[in-house]
């Protein structure tokens, strides 16, 4: 036991001199690369190697919208004919937001450089909690994909006729049976390794935002504080009280103004960000919502027809995942909505009666930053824009919508077969 233990603690060692948290966009650039949307390197070997593991993903996808047609018209059997179209529907949703994301890989790109510089230079706490409840997030749904793939073989699922070999291929040697059924029977792996990798690019674009906008509320509690320090650095020549008073308020309102147009260059450039991946995030939860509708409807009729078994059991672990997925970016949307909008309640907060004075030598001054901060404010308290194709703001309240157009869905399969 004890030296299961320090294989363990050896494990967790070297895998944290490979991760050192210095980078936050990491763990995006490793999931583009598992779910075969960008390699970062140049050499042409592995970009051969990339391809080929493109490919495979295609042929993998393409056994199944063959078993959906074997299933059609040869199995006459209604509850596997479901289990093998929630199946297909599954990976046809996974496949679309993968090419989805190749389409606007710039975007991506432009925002994670955009974020980069910002989030790795300043390692606050709510930086540090972020990257590592992405890692986690990312670890979880891969033990749970390959419990489901060793549930797969030790119960014997893989005998069952959707992950059999076709009768055109059962003239072959044993070896290519057995090649073809590990090809068909990992794609589960694979392409829940996939969907993973997507749910880590989408979360860690989410929780890069996130943190941004903390970090700017930070920024705007310690405003004042700045600004003193500031003018206690700045050396004073010597002359009268009155001057000197009256210069350190001049030093002072000039600190503030920068401070405060820091904090709004810093605002409009995450709206800019939001924006540039607004298309992206649009058509993404749109096609989530309703593929995911239809997928999760047959699983559950499926579950229905079949009963409890182990098959079920993988089934019902992607519904609570896809669900789950929902879930989460409802509410880390809600999230963003809200931290964007405590940038506002921040500054309105502030202690601005007794820290400001309308000074006639300042006036200039005093306008300008009550301009700059009318502007923030006003903007912080409109919702980023992020929806579900334009229709409905994404949030919790959507999410309930989602359960019931699910549970209409699986009302109506029910109708339909009684």
């Amino acid at each position: 036991m004890e030296s299961i233990r320090l294989f363990v603690n050896q494990v967790k060692s070297k895998l944290a001199s490979l991760d050192d948290e210095s980078d936050y966009f990491r763990q995006m650039e490793w999931a583009m690369v598992v779910a075969g949307i960008r390699l970062p390197s140049q050499n042409s070997t592995y970009q051969r190697l990339f391809n080929c593991y493109r490919i495979l993903m295609l042929l993998q996808f393409s056994i199944w919208v063959d078993r959906v047609y074997v299933a059609y018209t040869e199995w006459n059997s209604p509850g596997e004919l479901i289990g093998v179209v929630a199946f297909c529907l599954a990976l046809v949703m996974i496949l679309s937001r993968v090419v989805l994301m190749r389409v606007y890989l710039k975007d991506l790109l432009k925002v994670r450089d955009g974020l980069e510089n910002r989030l790795n230079n300043h390692h606050s706490e709510g930086r540090v909690r972020s990257y590592r409840l992405i890692r986690r997030f990312f670890m979880v749904l891969e033990w749970i994909y390959l419990f489901d793939q060793i549930i797969l073989y030790a119960f014997g699922i893989n005998e069952e006729r959707q992950y059999s070999v076709p009768d055109n291929l059962r003239r072959l040697s044993k070896r290519s049976k057995l090649g073809f059924d590990i090809f068909i029977c990992s794609n589960h792996f694979v392409f829940s390794s996939v969907y993973a990798s997507i749910l880590t690019i989408m979360n860690t674009v989410f929780m890069g935002f996130s943190t941004e906008l903390e970090n700017i509320v930070s920024e705007c509690n310690g405003i004042f504080e700045r600004a003193r320090q500031q003018v206690t650095v700045i050396p004073l020549y010597e002359g009268s009280s009155e001057h000197t008073e009256m210069r350190e308020n001049l030093v002072f309102w000039s600190t503030l103004k920068n401070e405060i147009s820091l904090i709004a260059e810093r605002h409009s450039e995450l709206i800019e960000h939001v924006a540039t991946v607004r298309n992206l995030l649009k058509v993404s939860f749109l096609l989530i919502f309703y593929t995911e509708i239809v997928f999760i409807g047959c699983a559950l009729f499926y579950v229905k027809l079949i009963g409890i078994t182990m098959n079920t059991v993988i089934v019902v672990s992607y519904v609570a995942s896809i669900l789950l997925e929902c879930y989460w970016f409802c509410r880390l949307t809600d999230n963003i909505n809200g931290t964007n909008r405590a940038i506002g309640f921040a500054l309105y907060n502030l202690d601005w009666p007794i820290q400001l004075c309308d000074l006639p030598n300042s006036r200039k001054q005093y306008l300008e930053i009550r301009a700059s901060l009318l502007v923030i404010m006003t903007r912080s308290q409109q919702n980023l824009g992020i929806t579900c194709g334009g229709m409905f703001e994404m949030s919790a309240q959507a999410f309930d919508e989602l359960m019931k157009m699910i549970y209409s869905c699986l009302m109506f399969l029910l109708s339909v077969t009684t």
